[in-house]
């Protein structure tokens, strides 16, 4: 019988996880520009989210290193995805809302939609371009070094159950802080904070759901706590990207107006029409800001996280039992 995961040496197993989500993100690669495949570009992004925050756990761990170049590469490589994948989700939410609103407030719906279509397109593109040209030279360094972390034998290293247990321990105590500092519903920064490190340390339990039964249940009130300020996170982005295309368009037609009367045309100074719309867009918005962030205060996030810090504690200590 093997060791326990908690026994093994610790760069072995952040290198052998480290190599499956390098996998993950290979085998998506693909897919990313197949048109039958919605799904492509989401999967390619969370495999590379997972292990640049896989490896950025362990980095300051003895025996694990991976170096800020190559650190830095990853990041700006799962950044170049973020512009085609948040225009995609904002496009759906875009085609729900669009029959919800008064027939008269949809113009600027659609003037936003054509818009956004074509910047996910030549999104799309720029991240297809980004992905060819870098992660072919990227993934073979990082399967180099993975490999050799794999199974280098010498140097005394911590057990993987001893480093976990530390890593989660201390971002255990990041989010409860950021839980207490966490603001009102127009404080996009202070909300955004728990969501990264609640995301951390979902992918650290990872690979211990199958291990212990506590570990399990903590990740999957991290899971609840994720998906609330995520969806709380959409609607903070999706308000900044709504008042932006109004200003947009108003200074389109502003500009419009301003040359007709230059050339002697009568002025005219109505609002813009597409305004109406997009107040209407925001006001929608609003809705379910306010709904979310209701949920994210309550049960699924800050008005549990006395009870979610001490599964967290209970899986650090699950996460030792067998490491000494």
């Amino acid at each position: 019988m093997g060791k326990s995961l908690q026994r093994r040496r610790l760069g072995s197993v952040v290198g052998e996880v480290g190599l499956d989500l390098l996998n993950d993100a290979r085998r998506a690669r693909p897919r990313i520009m197949d048109p039958e495949d919605a799904e492509g570009l989401h999967d390619f992004r969370v495999a590379v989210r997972r292990l640049r925050v896989w490896l950025q756990a362990y980095r300051d761990q003895p025996g694990v290193s991976f170096p800020k170049p190559l650190r830095r590469e990853l990041r700006d490589l799962a950044r170049a995805t973020n512009r085609a994948r948040d225009g995609e989700v904002m496009l759906v939410w875009l085609e729900q809302t669009l029959p919800m609103l008064p027939v008269a407030e949809r113009g600027a719906g659609e003037w936003w939609r054509q818009r956004l279509e074509h910047e996910v397109s030549e999104a799309y593109d720029a991240a297809n371009l980004a992905i060819e040209t870098h992660f072919s030279g990227l993934e073979a360094r990082l399967q180099s070094r993975l490999d050799n972390l794999r199974t280098r034998k010498k140097g005394r290293t911590p057990s993987f159950g001893e480093a976990s247990a530390e890593v989660l321990s201390t971002l255990r105590q990041r989010l409860v802080a950021e839980v207490e500092a966490a603001g009102s519903v127009d404080e996009a920064e202070s909300l955004h904070r728990p969501r990264i490190t609640g995301k951390r340390i979902r992918y650290l339990l990872r690979p211990w759901r199958k291990v212990s039964p506590r570990c399990r249940h903590a990740e999957r009130a991290m899971k609840d706590f994720q998906d609330a300020f995520g969806v709380l996170h959409d609607d903070l982005v999706r308000g900044m990207a709504i008042r932006a295309m109004a200003l947009d368009q108003a200074s389109e037609e502003l500009d419009a107006r301003l040359a007709e009367a230059a050339r002697g045309a009568a002025p005219r100074a109505s609002a813009p029409r597409h305004l109406r719309g997009f107040m209407g867009l925001l006001g929608e918005n609003r809705r379910r800001l306010l709904t979310h962030y209701e949920l994210a205060m309550g049960a699924e996030g800050v008005g549990n996280i006395g009870t979610l810090s001490a599964r967290l504690e209970s899986a650090g200590t699950a996460m030792r039992d067998a490491s000494s």
